[in-house]
């Protein structure tokens, strides 16, 4: 009987072919239209800057406004609070889900000082605006260096 023998180069040539098949189909496929949602989420934001504000929009359907806590803090934007499902306990089959629910936190660092009494928060249609008014002067402190 006789023997055939491949070279290796040809063998190589045969496992990539099939491995960039493999690939080609894999990434063809249609993803889930199911997602599951991460424990938190961050809502969309826009922020923005005026002469004399900080501005930031921040996309929260679905919301009551006593539902929302915005907190400054130094330089630091917080908004959290959570997205409640509006059908819980109904027995449902998805075909498709895409909304995020549960808690929420988003954090923005703020590109400016803010005059933090002044700070204004308006809520309507699901978004939520901040307003924060520059402050004149910076906050600077002046760290002493002792010697050990």
């Amino acid at each position: 009987m006789p023997e055939l023998r491949q070279e290796w180069s040809e063998i190589v040539v045969t496992v990539q072919r099939d491995i960039g098949r493999l690939m080609d189909e894999v990434v063809g496929r249609k993803p889930p239209a199911v997602r599951f949602s991460p424990r938190t989420w961050q809502p969309a934001v826009d922020i923005f800057e005026t002469d004399r504000e900080v501005v930031v929009l921040v996309e929260l359907a679905g919301l009551k406004e006593d539902e929302i806590e915005v907190i400054v803090r130094n330089d630091l934007l917080t908004i959290k609070g959570e997205r409640r499902d509006l059908k819980q306990g109904v027995k449902r089959i998805y075909s498709q889900m895409e909304i995020l629910w549960g808690p929420f936190e988003r954090s923005i660092a703020l590109p400016a000082n803010i005059n933090t009494d002044q700070i204004k928060a308006f809520y309507e249609a699901g978004i939520l605006e901040v307003v924060l008014p520059k402050q004149d002067r910076e906050r600077t402190h002046r760290v002493d260096i002792r010697a050990g």
